[in-house]
């Protein structure tokens, strides 16, 4: 079974609203729509970059 680690994020009641929105119309939990988001803007990103290894970042 994967780790799981837990982020708490602060926004605005009109984009909560509207994630939530985009999520229902994907048939996702809101907090699977941000983990999508996430996913996709990380695939993204490492597509322009290239690969983010575990060794150029530390924990915070």
């Amino acid at each position: 079974m994967k780790k799981q680690s837990y982020v708490s994020i602060s926004m605005e009641e009109p984009m909560k609203e509207k994630l939530r929105y985009l999520a229902a119309q994907e048939q996702r939990s809101l907090s699977s729509q941000v983990r999508h988001l996430i996913r996709l803007y990380l695939r993204d990103y490492e597509a322009k970059y290239g690969p983010i290894e575990k060794e150029t970042f530390t924990s915070r």
